[in-house]
């Protein structure tokens, strides 16, 4: 299944991250280089870990506003994919769910990324990154579980 319509209720060792799609193209962000943290200045989908009291709806709600400024309350969710995990922390699960958003105003990034990009299909140009499967785009590489789930999108058709 592609994308399931129930939201997970999230816990303990579960994150979520966003999908965002507009008008033909999704949204790609660069986290900033930061000491300690194991996704420093890596490209993905904005996201981030749980916290006690929300629902995996809200986990991504709130870390999408805090890294780009898009108040997700106003957009389509279109359904939750599959999670997965990243190769440096298995037992933690991330779930992508994918929104189609409706007129986007100025991205304002927070502390956490250094930078952002709108990207179309046309735009992933497949490549090795340290001996595994990535895409280069436009400089930036995008390999590991944000690779996979584009992968994933890509298959189902929604990109």
């Amino acid at each position: 299944m592609c994308l399931a319509n129930e939201t997970p209720p999230g816990g303990p060792n579960t994150a979520a991250v966003a999908l965002l799609l507009q008008g033909g193209r999704f949204l790609l962000i660069k986290r900033a280089e930061r000491e300690g943290d194991p996704w420093s200045g890596h490209v993905g989908f904005p996201g981030g870990h749980w916290k006690p009291g929300e629902s995996l709806l809200d986990t991504v709600t709130r870390e999408v506003l805090e890294e780009v400024g898009i108040d997700l309350r106003t957009a389509h969710l279109m359904g939750v994919m599959e999670p997965d995990s990243p190769m440096n922390a298995r037992d933690l699960k991330v779930y992508p769910f994918v929104f189609e958003l409706g007129s986007v105003g100025d991205i304002r990034l927070g502390e956490e990324v250094a930078g952002y990009m709108w990207v179309t299909k046309s735009d992933l140009v497949e490549t090795e990154w340290r001996g595994r499967p990535a895409f280069n785009v436009m400089g930036w590489i995008v390999w590991g579980l944000t690779y996979r789930f584009i992968k994933r999108a890509i298959q189902c058709g929604i990109i």
